[in-house]
């Protein structure tokens, strides 16, 4: 394949993911600017989910009206659903109501250097020693924004410590969904992840019923973002992507959400940053620089 045929080939998945970053960058704040108003976290996520299945299912009906999971495929996507959903909406919602949505994108550029930990500890992928150090400076990055969060410090370090569980549950869910692609097709993945996801949700939501209110109009606006804009129509092209890019080199795309998030946290919801987290998200950014440096051994994507 000649260096254009490649360069043809992977234009629409970086397309996809970038896409996916930039809509997934604003949803920090979105989220944010619904639990400002008091809004239940769980019921957020759940709502945001059984948006995005409504408008799914009939797509992916018509799209595919005879499809059916396989029998090989199931226990992956319980199991993608459980980390990547579950796990992550729960870790995430509570981290952005603790701590500010420009700290939770920033400790996100984590995921990267995670990932190519997971991959050379699962499938013992070569790690270089500028991967090493890589990996070393994010973690080192991720400790400067937590330790100098503006706020109540308690509160903030808990939402930070609950973030770091989100990108864990978000490095297990990219392991659990890469070979998924090979029985669902992007539509019927997110489809059925979201309406997996849903069931999974809706208990627990359930349990904030005594806090539940209508909401204004700004809220359903951003409930309606996050549904149909950040999950139904973002995770079908991040999984577009993930299925023709691979694991590691897909998620280092993550490095753009703290900017997106960043800067849509500070013009929308007037947060700021104090310089020791500006230092660390270069930190952060700078060691993923490193994980994917040119020459490294990258997994094969699967298929």
């Amino acid at each position: 394949m000649s260096v254009e045929q490649k360069t043809q080939h992977t234009l629409l998945p970086i397309l996809a993911v970038l896409g996916a970053m930039l809509f997934w960058g604003l949803s920090f704040v979105s989220s944010k600017a619904i639990l400002n108003t008091g809004f239940p976290p769980m019921t957020m996520v759940a709502l945001r989910f059984l948006i995005a299945s409504i408008v799914l299912i009939p797509l992916q009906r018509r799209l595919d009206p005879g499809f059916r999971v396989q029998k090989q495929d199931r226990l992956f996507l319980l199991f993608s659903v459980l980390f990547g959903i579950f796990f992550y909406f729960f870790c995430e919602s509570r981290g952005i109501k603790y701590t500010s949505a420009s700290n939770a994108a920033l400790i996100t550029a984590i995921i990267p250097a995670l990932t190519v930990g997971a991959e050379y500890l699962l499938f013992k992928n070569t790690v270089r020693w500028f991967q090493g150090v890589g990996i070393a400076l994010s973690i080192a990055g991720v400790y400067l924004v937590v330790q100098r969060t503006p706020g109540h410090y308690d509160r903030a370090l808990f939402g930070n410590l609950l973030m770091f569980g989100a990108c864990v549950s978000w490095v297990a869910y990219n392991l659990f969904s890469r070979n998924l692609h090979r029985g669902l097709q992007g539509i019927n993945l997110i489809t059925f992840q979201s309406m997996i996801g849903t069931v999974f949700l809706l208990p627990i939501a359930l349990s904030e019923a005594r806090s539940w209110s209508f909401g204004s109009l700004s809220v359903w606006l951003n409930l309606l973002y996050l549904g149909v804009i950040c999950t139904a129509l973002s995770f079908f092209l991040y999984l577009y992507a993930l299925a023709r890019l691979g694991a590691v080199r897909v998620t280092s795309f993550i490095n753009l959400l703290p900017v997106v998030s960043v800067v849509g946290g500070i013009i929308i919801l007037g947060e700021r940053l104090l310089v020791a987290q500006m230092i660390g998200g270069a930190v952060i950014i700078f060691g993923v620089f490193l994980v994917n440096k040119p020459g490294r051994s990258r997994a094969p994507a699967r298929g």
